[in-house]
């Protein structure tokens, strides 16, 4: 079997993480795999190398006819099985191209949906109806496909997954140290960051008597607005620091007391995962697929436009030692259970057996 991925960047997103981790997970299966990419020079590409997997860039500087050309032209210099959209923007690319090939196709739904649908215009429910099958990350992504008129055989939840953190984490020698919370995203409008300003300063001024620390790791459009804020807002950088992209988040993790999700759209939040597998309990917004990850046992699911929760809730973790422990515990052995490489093995096998197996009797 093999499977050529569609991408359209490979910088540190949660899709493009995402990405990396099936294609180890092919690559584990003994299933072959290559990659087209609408970009070139980006984060993840050395990565992905080291993997044995071969990378080419499609030129895309002519338009979006060229571009499909030339995608057509690379699945028929190397015929594939499978043509899978990394995605949602270049699902129609992987769905004519394949067509075209008699290739089968599967899209990519990696936000909740609704935020993809709008974000495309005109061409988002082409975006959705065309590949032969979708992949979704959240039960809500599924749900609503299915609603707007996607056969629920068309479409199967594949969950993120993370690699589990290297130890558990000893919060029983923290106790002289600095509460650290931590934000890691995109400094985009779907994250709302400037939430996690406004909150540092509340818990600042509301726990005077705490040693606290604030963190956020990740770069984007919004990071002039934040920096400005955080300066009106009186937070000293040794108090709250903007530290950009991180190539490697060990570290950052192994520190982190504390992560905060305030995003107003989502998938499957790479980010929630990653620090439960690293013990860090999580104080999340309701959104798209998080209350499917996350819960009581492991964390704080707030109301997205309910500020005053997303305060208490961090507040509580801060002033609760016992309770992060708890948390941490769980939420590490929760990921382990649910989100692991062979889980991701399994899922993908099953679904491109299937899907060949399907076309092959409808061709009888």
């Amino acid at each position: 079997m093999k499977v050529c991925f569609l991408a359209g960047t490979l910088g540190r997103g949660g899709a493009e993480r995402q990405l990396v981790f099936m294609l180890r997970a092919l690559k584990n299966a003994g299933i072959q795999a290559k990659l087209l990419c609408l970009t070139k020079g980006e984060a993840l590409e050395e990565e992905i190398r080291g993997l044995g997997i071969e990378i080419r860039s499609i030129d895309t500087r002519r338009g979006r006819l060229l571009t499909l050309r030339h995608i057509v032209k690379e699945l028929r210099r190397e015929p594939v099985d499978v043509v899978q959209s990394s995605h949602f923007y270049t699902n129609i690319y992987a769905s004519i191209a394949g067509l075209m090939n008699g290739i089968a196709s599967i899209g990519a739904v990696r936000s909740d949906l609704a935020f993809e649908l709008a974000s495309n215009g005109i061409y988002g429910k082409y975006q959705l109806k065309m590949p032969r099958h979708l992949i979704a990350n959240s039960k809500i992504a599924v749900e609503r496909a299915v609603s707007l008129g996607i056969d629920r055989d068309r479409i199967d939840l594949v969950k993120n997954v993370v690699a589990c953190g290297t130890q558990q984490k000893d919060l029983d020698n923290c106790t002289a140290n600095p509460t650290r919370i931590l934000f890691v995203g995109r400094l985009g409008e779907e994250k709302r960051p400037e939430l996690f300003v406004k909150l540092a300063y509340e818990l600042v001024n509301t726990l005077p008597d705490r040693q606290l620390k604030f963190q956020i790791v990740g770069d984007g459009p919004l990071r002039p607005k934040l920096e400005t804020l955080a300066r009106g807002y009186g937070l000293a950088p040794d108090i709250f620091s903007l530290d950009g992209e991180r190539s490697e988040m060990r570290d950052v993790y192994s520190l982190a007391d504390i992560l905060i999700l305030t995003s107003k759209h989502e998938g499957t939040p790479n980010v929630v995962l990653e620090a439960l597998s690293n013990s860090i309990p999580v104080v999340a917004t309701s959104v798209g697929g998080v209350p499917e990850i996350l819960n009581n046992k492991m964390g704080f699911v707030v109301d997205p436009m309910d500020f005053r929760s997303l305060l208490n809730a961090t507040a509580e973790l801060i002033v609760n030692r016992d309770i992060r422990t708890t948390l941490g515990t769980n939420g590490r052995q929760y990921v382990r259970e649910n989100h692991s490489l062979t889980y991701l093995e399994e899922r993908l096998s099953g679904i491109y057996s299937r899907l060949l197996g399907s076309r092959h009797n409808a061709r009888c």
